[in-house]
């Protein structure tokens, strides 16, 4: 029997591994942060993700900050002293220890200068500059209190790289830009945006109050009877505030084909009016509103 190494998932999960812890010092320096404690993590062929107690996500810029940090260590190229030693000297030494593991005499002690120093058994790149580079490409929230960040290293970053510049170059090709002046293109759109929205905004209300005037008065305690599908460009509620306002001494009655409906009252009770069909009603004595297919029957 042979015992082969497949060397492109080891090689991975070395420099995996490594970026995790990187990123586990990273994160303790710019946040300030002396209680952080790992609660879970993963590591495959360049990509890891680290859980962590945290009640609020990272900011963009705290994310930037970090990444900018381990990517320093990486440029550095500094050695990853790996050694044994009894666990009274690693922890004379500062080394930091997870999971309340139950450790023997001698343990194994993961150094980076400048970094930190950490209990771990696990496989690790020889130096730092191993991992090429380090990029975070998401950060969730796991559980209460608990996020997670991904990241990846080596190809994967390139990889990654090129996808967000062809996304980038599909959209700066939607919106006839270059991928420098998208943000640029992207402000005035949504002002120009802006500017319809108010202008149309301008001619449903034109022509919301020239139709409601147009309407005939009836015979009835109730002089107008308006169906919401004869203003399909308007939701309910805001027909209801519109009627109020035009109509301000009239009794009416809005309705939709699916019987929701509002009763206003000028010179009745809308709320009596409204007992008395034995309808649903909620609101006013003034005003109600409710959904009772009963109204169909009654308008």
């Amino acid at each position: 029997m042979k015992l082969k190494v497949n060397k492109q998932q080891r090689y991975g999960k070395m420099r995996a591994h490594t970026a995790v812890h990187l990123l586990f010092w990273a994160l303790e320096k710019i946040t300030w942060r002396t209680d952080i404690k790992q609660a879970g993590s993963y590591v495959d062929v360049d990509y890891g993700r680290l859980d962590f107690n945290s009640e609020k996500p990272l900011s963009g810029e705290t994310l930037h900050k970090i990444e900018e940090l381990v990517n320093s260590w990486i440029q550095e190229a500094i050695d990853v002293d790996i050694f044994e030693t009894s666990l009274d000297e690693a922890v004379k030494s500062g080394a930091k220890a997870f999971f309340d593991e139950k450790y023997g005499e001698k343990v194994r002690v993961i150094k980076i200068p400048w970094a930190d120093v950490e209990l771990c058994g696990w496989t690790h790149s020889p130096n730092t500059s191993f991992l090429w580079a380090f990029k975070i490409i998401s950060q969730d929230a796991v559980s209460s209190g608990i996020k997670r960040i991904s990241i990846i290293t080596w190809a994967k970053v390139a990889q990654h790289s090129m996808e967000q510049e062809k996304y980038i170059n599909q959209i700066a090709k939607i919106l006839d830009s270059s991928p420098a002046q998208i943000l640029e293109k992207i402000n005035k759109n949504q002002k120009e945006l802006e500017t319809l929205k108010n202008e149309l905004n301008k001619i449903k209300e034109w022509l919301i109050t020239s139709k409601l005037k147009s309407l005939e008065k009836q015979e009835w305690i109730f002089e107008y009877i308006i169906k919401l599908e004869d203003f399909d460009w308007i939701d309910f509620k805001t027909l209801v505030q519109k009627v109020r306002t035009t109509f301000t001494e009239s009794n009416i009655i809005i309705y939709s084909q699916q019987g929701n409906f509002a009763i206003v009252g000028k010179s009745i009770s809308a709320k009596e009016f409204a007992k008395e069909k034995w309808l649903k009603w909620w609101w006013s004595d003034s005003i109600v509103q409710w959904r009772d297919k009963k109204i169909l029957e009654l308008v």
